[in-house]
């Protein structure tokens, strides 16, 4: 979810009631985007916030330095030496079938999400709007849960983005694109719940990860080095692995940890030679079976 501030999804149940659900039965944490400070990870140089350096980050599970993208033009993208998760599952196990579903067609015209993925479906929210392309998404994502047989997915809703910059974080059109967004995700949860009772595809276990790329300031935009822009956050959920309470704090998981956490979860051990610098994050203490 691009540019989606985290104390704007905290501050209210009401207002994205799905990823407040999610937080309380699985686990969830935030981090700062290093940005050549002391205080940051040496070895991460700076994490730009804006969303070619963000995306980036998250999908091949190294930091500017490495994949090379340090804004929305992509130049200097690495992508040949750092691909994607999804192309690496592919690459290491080519029977998985993998799909990405995005709003923000930079994603895949420039190649952040590589020609190795089953299905590369984009919609422009650039020309028709974020609001109209980001539903779009979600019909695909839920025709491909229904219908088919994903083993990894990846989706993009971009609407908290665009409202940010058009209006601010602090507007009623960044709550309702938050809302929108999160409505979308119940039902991409529901659609994994419905495999679940579907006893040709039991026993299942999915795991589910929530982020964003960069925040906010309180008057929109991003690009800074600012708290309000550097701050993200990841959600963590289960389904399949056990019962019990939830909300489980993530210490301090970074945008690089996404990657190498879904290969871990597919049972594909990382390449040192792949130069990954993120972790795998812990499972939940006790994931729930049930979806919100």
């Amino acid at each position: 979810m691009d540019g989606l501030r985290y104390d704007r999804l905290t501050r209210s149940p009401a207002g994205a009631p799905v990823l407040h659900r999610l937080m309380a039965t699985g686990a969830h944490g935030t981090s700062l985007l290093p940005y050549g400070r002391a205080d940051d990870e040496p070895s991460a140089g700076t994490a730009y916030t804006d969303s070619g350096p963000g995306w980036s980050s998250i999908l091949t599970g190294v930091w500017p330095e490495r994949h090379g993208v340090t804004g929305n033009d992509f130049k200097g993208a690495a992508y040949t030496r750092y691909p994607d998760f999804l192309t690496r599952a592919a690459t290491a196990r080519p029977g998985l079938r993998t799909v990405a579903a995005v709003s923000w067609p930079a994603l895949v015209r420039r190649g952040t999400l590589g020609r190795a993925i089953g299905r590369r479906v984009r919609y422009n929210g650039e020309s028709r709007g974020y609001e109209t392309a980001d539903r779009r998404v979600a019909r695909t994502a839920l025709r491909w849960l229904g219908k088919g047989d994903p083993d990894v997915m990846f989706v993009y809703f971009g609407a908290t983005d665009e409202a940010g910059h058009a209006t601010g974080p602090l507007s009623p059109a960044y709550d309702r694109a938050l809302l929108a967004q999160d409505t979308h995700l119940g039902h991409l949860l529901d659609a994994i719940g419905a495999r679940a009772a579907d006893p040709r595809r039991a026993p299942e276990r999915w795991t589910v990860l929530i982020t964003t790329d960069h925040g906010h300031l309180d008057s929109g935009g991003h690009g800074g080095d600012s708290r309000a822009e550097r701050e993200v956050f990841v959600i963590l959920a289960e389904r399949g692995a056990g019962e019990g309470p939830g909300g489980t704090r993530l210490d301090t998981p970074r945008l690089v940890d996404v990657a190498p956490t879904v290969l871990d979860r597919l049972g594909i051990p990382a390449d040192p030679a792949w130069g990954l610098q993120g972790r795998v994050l812990p499972r939940p203490t006790a994931p729930t079976p049930e979806w919100p």
